[in-house]
C-alpha cells in the first residue's frame, strides 16, 4: 500500500534501488511462516498408534470369545466326567452287591446240604415242606440237585453280569480318563489364553497411553505452531508497517525548534507549525492536511526552495548526503521494491517531523530504522 498510506502518487525511480531493512524483515518473516507451515504438515505417529490399538483390541476381543468357548467346553467336560464317575461308582456297587448275593446263596445252600445229609433235621423238614413229601430221601436228593442247579445258574448269571459290569466299568474308566485329559487340555488352553489376554491387555494399555501422549503432544505442537504462525504473521505486519515508515499516531513536539535563520531551520519551523494537522492523501494545504511530500514541499517553500510534490522526485532533485552529516531540515527517504515511497524531515536529536499515513496527525517522531537515503535541498 504505497499510495494510500504513503505520500501520494509516486513514479518509478530512474536509479537502481536497494531494499530497506523492512523488506529483509518481510522476507525473513515469510520464510519463518513457510517453514512453520511445513512443520505443521509433519504429523506425529498418532495414526500408527491408532491402527495398532485397533488391531490389538480386535485381537483381544477374539481371544476373549475363545476364552468363553473354552470355558463352556471345560464345564461340559467336567459335567461328563462327574457323570462317568457316578456311573462307575454305581456299577462297582452293583458288582459288589451281586457277588455278595451269590456268596450268601452259596453259603445257605451248603448249610442245607450239611443238615440234610448229616443231621436230617430242620433242613430236611424244611425240604419236606417245600416239596410236599415227607421222609423221601430221593426227594431230598432231587431238591439238593435242583438247589445246586439253581446255585450254578445264579453263579453263571453272576459271572455274566460281573463280566458285563467289568467291561462297562473299564469303558467308563477309559471314558473318564479321556474326559480328564480333555479337562486338562482345556484348562491348559484356557490358562494360555488368559495369559495372552492379560499380556495383550497390558500392551494395549501401554499403546493407548502412548496414543494419548502422542495426541496431547500433537495438540501442544499444533498450539505452539499456531502461536508461532501468529507471531510470524505479526512480524510480517510489523515489518510492513516499518517498511511503510509508520510513526506513532500521536504527534509530539518534544524536540524544541533550533534557533537560527538558515533555510533548513526555516523549513523545520514551518513544518512544526502544522503539528496536529491531519494526514490527507495528496494534500498540501496548511491547516487542512498534507501527505508526506506535500508537507516537505510546503515547508521548504517557506524557506524559498521549490520542491516537486513527490517523494521520488524530491529524492532525484536534492543533493544526497551521508546519514552522519544530517542537519535540521534535511530530507530522509524510505524505499521498498525499487520505489521511493516516503519522505520525512530531520529536526535533530534523531527525530523527524512527518505526515505518516491516513489516520495520523503531523507530528515529531523517532527516526524509524530502514531509511534508504538522505538529501539536502
Amino acid at each position: 500500500m504505497l499510495h494510500p498510506t504513503g505520500c501520494g502518487p509516486e513514479r518509478r525511480s530512474r536509479r537502481p534501488r536497494r531494499l530497506p531493512v523492512g523488506a529483509a524483515l518481510l522476507a525473513t518473516a515469510g520464510l519463518v511462516l513457510a517453514t512453520l507451515s511445513g512443520v505443521a504438515g509433519a504429523q506425529p505417529p498418532v495414526s500408527t498408534l491408532q491402527s495398532k490399538s485397533s488391531a490389538l483390541a480386535a485381537k483381544i476381543a477374539t481371544i476373549q470369545v475363545k476364552l468363553q468357548v473354552l470355558g463352556e467346553e471345560y464345564d461340559q467336560a467336567a459335567t461328563r466326567e462327574a457323570l462317568l464317575k457316578r456311573d462307575i461308582h454305581k456299577d462297582l456297587g452293583a458288582i459288589a452287591a451281586a457277588r455278595a448275593a451269590v456268596g450268601s446263596d452259596r453259603h445257605s445252600l451248603e448249610r442245607e446240604v450239611i443238615d440234610a445229609y448229616v443231621n436230617d433235621g430242620t433242613a430236611a423238614s424244611a425240604l419236606s415242606v417245600l416239596t410236599g413229601k415227607e421222609n423221601a430221601y430221593p426227594a431230598q436228593q432231587t431238591y439238593l440237585e435242583a438247589a445246586a442247579g439253581k446255585l450254578s445258574a445264579a453263579v453263571s448269571t453272576l459271572r455274566v453280569s460281573e463280566h458285563a459290569l467289568v467291561a462297562r466299568t473299564a469303558q467308563l474308566r477309559h471314558n473318564s480318563a479321556q474326559s480328564h485329559l480333555t479337562l486338562k487340555t482345556l484348562g491348559a488352553a484356557r490358562a494360555r489364553a488368559n495369559a495372552l489376554d492379560s499380556q495383550l491387555t497390558s500392551t494395549l494399555a501401554g499403546i493407548n497411553g502412548s496414543l494419548a501422549a502422542a495426541v496431547a503432544r500433537q495438540e501442544q505442537e499444533q498450539a505452539t505452531q499456531a502461536a508461532a504462525q501468529a507471531a510470524a504473521k505479526k512480524t510480517i505486519e510489523e515489518a510492513q508497517q516499518q517498511s511503510d515508515a509508520s510513526p506513532s499516531t500521536h504527534p509530539s513536539a518534544a524536540t524544541p525548534t533550533p534557533s537560527g535563520d538558515g533555510p533548513g531551520l526555516v523549513a523545520v519551523r514551518a513544518a512544526e507549525s502544522q503539528i496536529g494537522v491531519p494526514y490527507v492523501w495528496g494534500g498540501a494545504s496548511p491547516g487542512y492536511g498534507f501527505d508526506c511530500s506535500g508537507l516537505t514541499m510546503w515547508a521548504w517553500g517557506q524557506a524559498g526552495v521549490s520542491l516537486p510534490h513527490s517523494a521520488e522526485d524530491q529524492y532525484l532533485s536534492v543533493e544526497h548526503i551521508p546519514f552522519s552529516d544530517l542537519q535540521p531540515g534535511d530530507l530522509i527517504f524510505f524505499a521498498y521494491g525499487g520505489y521511493v515511497y516516503h519522505v520525512v524531515m530531520y529536526v535533530g536529536d534523531g527525530k523527524v517531523i512527518q505526515a505518516a499515513q491516513t489516520g495520523t496527525l503531523i507530528g515529531i517522531t523517532a527516526l524509524w530504522p530502514g531509511a534508504y537515503a538522505a538529501g539536502r535541498p
